[in-house]
């Protein structure tokens, strides 16, 4: 990592500390939700991350942010399980880039594992890691975008017919 990008990471830290030292935690979540953007690999920001909304009592955010760590709680994993029910969606909304499991700790590792097992039992293909993220292993048929094709075809039949009304508007008007 650039010495750059490190000084500039441990300047926002610095501030959500001196926020957090403020009684002001919604900067402090606003300032690792832009660090965990920025690194959304970076396990001990995630920690953090979960470390604050443990402290402001949000145990669905607490347990989506420190699902990676050994701290999480099982209320906390059952409460962000509850929030997001299907697995894939878990592992969307975890915003994970790479699969971590040989950084994880045991407890958090089992925890991945069986996410893993549960996306692959919902399909529609097993997992595979991107840099956007885990996917389905094979891509899904066109049929499985023909609602989206229809939507985008509809668009397109409305803005052609919204033309066809504004020329015939000033036309008219003329």
């Amino acid at each position: 990592m650039p010495i750059i990008i490190a000084v500039a990471k441990d300047r926002v830290l610095a501030k959500v500390d001196a926020d957090l030292l403020r009684g002001h935690s919604h900067p402090a979540m606003q300032r690792l939700a832009s660090l965990t953007e920025a690194y959304p690999d970076d396990l001990d920001l995630r920690a953090a991350r979960a470390k604050l909304y443990r402290q402001v009592g949000n145990a669905v955010e607490a347990g989506r942010w420190g699902f990676f760590t050994e701290e999480a709680t099982e209320t906390e994993i059952a409460a962000f399980e509850k929030a997001y029910s299907g697995a894939w969606t878990r592992l969307h909304v975890l915003k994970l880039n790479t699969d971590a499991a040989a950084k994880l700790g045991p407890a958090a590792r089992t925890r991945l594992v069986r996410l893993i097992e549960q996306a692959e039992q919902e399909g529609p293909a097993p997992v595979r890691w991107t840099e956007a993220g885990p996917q389905p292993e094979h891509p899904l048929s066109w049929r499985d975008d023909l609602p989206c094709l229809l939507a985008a075809a509809l668009g397109v039949i409305v803005l052609a017919l919204a033309a066809v009304g504004l020329f015939t508007l000033i036309r008219w008007a003329h």
